[in-house]
């Protein structure tokens, strides 16, 4: 990321948004996002992970938002989805980047409409489409994304989260699944130097056998453990049970908060963790990625069993947003209900400090 202090504009920054589940708000918060930006007159360029970009929700059959773009916008996505958008986009490079639905394509916006976004699905290809972005004048890229695809946002330089009643009609169990998350993403960074003496390194552990063969590896004058990679749920609980002792004292340091996120389920990878530090072990990251905020949305879609389809519905959202705000670190926020100013200054002040 390039930034200067005195033009915020002039400022090259990436900005994930990920939603926990369909219909947590992630596309409203998007939307809203993008709204501002073209009130700022700032060069705007979106993609997305994977593929979103349906106008009714396959499962309930409701409607979804969709993102609609100004003339000049720079998109990324994949060929296949730019004749089922409305806007009319002109292709201005081809990437290197395979999809599902074709290459994935940087083109601009000719006519304003409706774009469907689909991209690349893994972290060094979404740095090579941001690449090009930036190459074609965009200043911020908006990434459209999830939490089940959430990997390549290792690639951005903060994250917004969407979360609501969709993912979980109980409000408190909702609240703690998000602190969780919250709590992950804000694993201190790494200070110190890797590969000195004192030092015990492994890649991914996705087995158990792999836990074990590293816990075996750790000696008394070990200082630091690293794990480059994704550790599976069962490996930290075998790390959690059988290394209490062996890890006592010393530093576990991990790549970074998408790849814990990614580990399995959230709440109870958080749990692990937190038995870790309580028997004296010291949990960093080497890369931090930047919560931003958390949108939420108190809709959901209910199941009408006299129908047989799903109705709008809500949770009380006063309450939704008094819980999911209760011991989070980042601002909380409704984007329907607040608007977008306090968001927007959150960005800025991220690019600010760059």
């Amino acid at each position: 990321m390039t930034c200067s202090l005195n033009n915020t504009i002039k400022c090259k920054q990436i900005i994930g948004i990920a939603g926990t589940a369909k219909n947590t708000g992630k596309t409203t918060t998007m939307t809203a996002l993008i709204e501002r930006v073209y009130r700022e007159k700032i060069e705007l360029g979106l993609t997305g992970i994977g593929y979103d970009g349906e106008a009714v929700d396959n499962v309930t059959g409701l409607p979804k938002p969709r993102i609609r773009c100004e003339r000049g916008t720079i998109v990324a996505t994949a060929e296949r989805c730019l004749p089922a958008g409305s806007a009319v986009v002109e292709v201005l490079t081809a990437t290197k980047v395979h999809t599902a639905l074709g290459k994935v394509v940087i083109g601009r916006v000719l006519e304003p409409g409706q774009v469907v976004v689909a991209g690349p699905i893994k972290g060094s290809e979404l740095r090579s489409v941001n690449e090009a972005l930036f190459e074609h004048g965009c200043r911020l890229v908006l990434v459209d994304g999830a939490l089940n695809r959430i990997a390549p946002m290792v690639e951005t330089d903060g994250l917004i989260l969407a979360t609501g009643a969709a993912r979980n009609i109980n409000i408190q169990e909702l609240a703690g699944e998000t602190r969780s998350l919250a709590e992950i993403m804000d694993l201190p960074v790494w200070q110190g130097t890797a590969g000195v003496e004192g030092t015990v390194s492994s890649s991914s552990l996705l087995s158990e056998k792999a836990a074990q063969e590293l816990l075996e590896r750790i000696g008394p004058a070990d200082e630091t453990v690293f794990i480059d990679g994704v550790v599976s749920e069962n490996c930290f609980r075998l790390i959690a049970e059988r290394g209490r002792d062996k890890l006592a004292g010393k530093a576990l340091v991990l790549a970074d908060p998408i790849k814990v996120l990614v580990a399995g389920n959230t709440l109870n990878v958080c749990r692990l963790l937190e038995g870790l530090k309580d028997t004296g072990v010291s949990i960093f990251v080497r890369k931090k990625i930047a919560l931003l905020a958390i949108t939420i949305n108190p809709f959901y879609p209910k199941y009408r069993f006299v129908s047989g389809d799903y109705a709008p519905a809500y949770v009380d959202k006063d309450e939704l947003k008094r819980a999911v705000s209760a011991g989070c670190r980042v601002p909380v926020l409704n984007v329907v209900e607040d608007g977008v100013d306090r968001l927007w200054e959150i960005i800025n002040l991220m690019k600010q400090l760059s």
